[in-house]
């Protein structure tokens, strides 16, 4: 139920709620506080008339009870101690019991006491309420209590009219305080209805739209800003799909297209064997480069749905990397280029699939080939720092400019577009390497110039407790 109200009725409902509880709590302390105030008035002044009226006995002095009650009823009339006030002697027998508090029918049993200190204690006979203060007084040569009285209609009345008060004015404030709560929230909520009509109106037409700030540097603001860098990333990502999606179709209609023109071809008329052969080895070229073009495709978005390509398991990096060489070896001869490799210690083992790993060295000898002229060198170098194997492919070739560096990662991309179409490289390699090495907990970076050769450098972690025999090891400064 709660769930389908607003925001603003819901922060005006928790006002009102704690407006409320406020006030009564406030209302209930005020009255027992002005309650306690005037009780504390009252006993102060009855601690002032049991003073007075003990000076008054002081200053008379009598021998028998009968004096005493003589000296008392000429006190009564002299209105000390307020004309109301009883005296009984230190047994708690009543001696003397002014007009006032006996027309009234006010008890004449003690008070309790408790050695020398006053007490107090409210009475209400015949409907008249009255506070009784008493405390041992001596005079006349003996220990009496004295108890003196208060009338409390007044205090009753005063209360009374405090809690009518409190009962009027309490509900106007509550009544006052929610309205006023309720266009506080909707001015303070104004930039939330802003950031729906803005975000609103994005779609994927016009996502380089942003959605406007709030001028105060607040919550909302930092919300809209978060929302505009999480549309920053979407559009980042919509606009890769869409760049993906047109290299890919671009990538895919070609080979099609010879496809289909070699068929056609084929059965516009009759051929002869030889024609036929060749129009069926055309067609297969290129549908196995269209199948290795989807199957690439195919393994990059399971990466980038953190899909794992292939179960981990410890993998010996140099011999990896030897097997990978042996294999582009005979490539390397044809295009006159030397290839040697440096530092192939058995001992670097890292965890990842053998034949992504394998994968992802011959990407990165396959792409350097390409890229080195006869007469060039391709060289690989293993080696290990604290705990990461380091794998460094290098080569002497036409190298990276600096404006297109940034993009050697980026799907589809081809530094030397034509001669890589020509080649069969489709600008997929490196970027299957580069998630091929994240996937193993790595990573992989280049450095290159124009002119000036490539290097790139692979680390991986490495993992301890595996040899190539089979023996557990730990790392040591021997390795290179």
């Amino acid at each position: 139920m709660l769930q389908n109200i607003s925001i603003r009725f819901r922060l005006t409902g928790w006002y009102l709620l704690s407006v409320t509880l406020i006030f009564g709590v406030m209302g209930v302390g005020s009255w027992l506080a002005m309650r306690a105030s005037m009780y504390g008035a009252i006993d102060e002044e009855l601690d002032h008339r049991i003073v007075n009226l003990h000076d008054f006995c002081a200053a008379h002095p009598t021998s028998t009870v009968d004096e005493l009650r003589r000296e008392l009823e000429r006190a009564a009339q002299l209105t000390w101690g307020g004309g109301l006030f009883q005296v009984f002697a230190e047994d708690g027998t009543l001696v003397f019991q002014s007009e006032g508090l006996a027309r009234h029918g006010v008890t004449t049993q003690a008070p309790r006491m408790q050695g020398e200190k006053a007490t107090h204690r409210n009475m209400e006979p015949m409907n008249w309420p009255v506070r009784l203060g008493a405390r041992r007084e001596s005079f006349s040569g003996k220990t009496w209590i004295v108890e003196v009285g208060e009338p409390l209609n007044f205090v009753a009345v005063s209360l009374r009219d405090f809690s009518r008060l409190l009962l009027l004015a309490v509900p106007v404030l509550i009544v006052m305080g929610t309205l006023a709560s309720y266009g506080i929230s909707g001015r303070a909520l104004a930039p939330v209805d802003w950031i729906i009509r803005d975000a609103r109106s994005i779609n994927s037409g016009n996502l380089s739209d942003r959605l406007s700030l709030p001028p105060a540097h607040d919550e909302l603001r930092r919300l809209s800003e978060t929302l505009n860098s999480m549309l920053d990333r979407i559009e980042r990502s919509v606009r890769h799909i869409q760049q993906f999606t047109a290299d890919a179709s671009h990538e895919l209609r070609s080979p099609l297209t010879l496809i289909r023109t070699a068929a056609e071809y084929a059965l516009r008329r009759e051929r002869s064997r030889e024609e036929l052969t060749e129009a069926m080895v055309r067609i297969q070229r290129e549908s196995e480069r269209s199948t290795h073009l989807i199957n690439d495709l195919l393994l990059l978005t399971r990466a980038d749905a953190n899909v794992d390509l292939a179960p981990k398991e410890p993998v010996c990096l140099a011999s990896t990397v030897q097997e990978v060489m042996e294999r582009i070896a005979p490539l390397a001869v044809a295009q006159q280029i030397a290839m040697h490799c440096e530092g192939g210690d058995s001992s670097l083992f890292v965890l990842g699939g053998p034949q992504l790993l394998e994968r992802l060295v011959y990407i990165l000898l396959d792409n350097a080939l390409k890229y080195t002229g006869a007469g060039g060198e391709v060289s690989v170098k293993l080696a290990s720092h604290d705990s990461e194997a380091i794998l460094t492919v290098s080569d002497t070739g036409i190298g990276i400019s600096a404006i297109d560096l940034p993009h050697v990662f980026d799907r589809f991309w081809r530094a030397d577009k034509v001669r890589s179409r020509q080649e069969g490289g489709s600008g997929l390699g490196l970027s299957i390497a580069q998630k091929i090495a994240e996937q193993s907990g790595g990573q992989i970076t280049v450095v290159s110039e124009a002119a000036s050769g490539s290097r790139f450098i692979v680390t991986l972690p490495l993992v301890f407790g595996v040899s190539a025999k089979g023996f557990l090891h730990t790392p040591d400064s021997s390795r290179a």
